[in-house]
């Protein structure tokens, strides 16, 4: 992890620096919004000798993690699931999907099926998924599993964690007390409807 300059692009951080790789852009985190955290992908080796360039403590590498999430060195879990990554049918979102890739909605299964592909190797950026979901009027964000919590909160619309089952309930309640009124959901051709 990684704090910069807010205008600094992430990528081009670390463009030129030998077997390191942007990992997640997470946006604003400082209470001035001057500051921006990244997380980097990477052999330790070429972490720390990245490291040794910033200021002391500037960079800190996670003991605990022994893989370089969305980045090149996860190739061979796209190669992995690639098979069946195109054997699955990917139909076509009710809702669309919000990207965390770029700032874009996606809309068909191939777009999904396309997400999946790449989000071993490619980096992420909570920034463009708010944003596209800002974009999209969203009233209520749900952050479903365990998350960097605090970059969500950033969002012009509020944020609920639901880290675990006992958490559903917040969510729903969440629902009811922002006054959110849900739309019907109408039956695919393949569901059935009781009754």
């Amino acid at each position: 992890m990684l704090r910069i300059p807010v205008d600094t692009d992430p990528g081009a951080f670390v463009a030129d620096v030998p077997d390191v790789h942007l990992s997640a852009d997470l946006g604003r985190v400082s209470s001035t919004g001057s500051e921006r955290m990244v997380l980097l992908g990477g052999y330790r080796s070429a972490l720390e000798t990245f490291g040794a360039t910033l200021p002391p403590g500037a960079l800190h590498i996670a003991e605990e993690h022994g893989s370089a999430f969305h980045s090149p060195l996860q190739r061979h879990i796209t190669d992995f699931l690639a098979p069946t990554l195109d054997a699955m049918t990917f139909r076509d979102p009710r809702v669309p999907v919000h990207s965390c890739m770029e700032r874009k909605a996606l809309t068909t299964g191939e777009e999904i099926r396309d997400l999946f592909r790449r989000n071993p190797t490619d980096p992420v950026s909570v920034p463009h998924m708010i944003g596209g979901l800002e974009d999209a009027g969203t009233q209520l964000g749900l952050v479903l599993g365990p998350a960097a919590f605090g970059t969500f909160q950033n969002a012009d619309f509020p944020v609920v964690h639901v880290e675990s089952p006992d958490h559903v309930f917040e969510a729903m309640t969440a629902v009811y007390d922002f006054g959110i009124d849900l739309p019907p959901v109408e039956p695919t051709s393949s569901e059935t409807v009781a009754g």
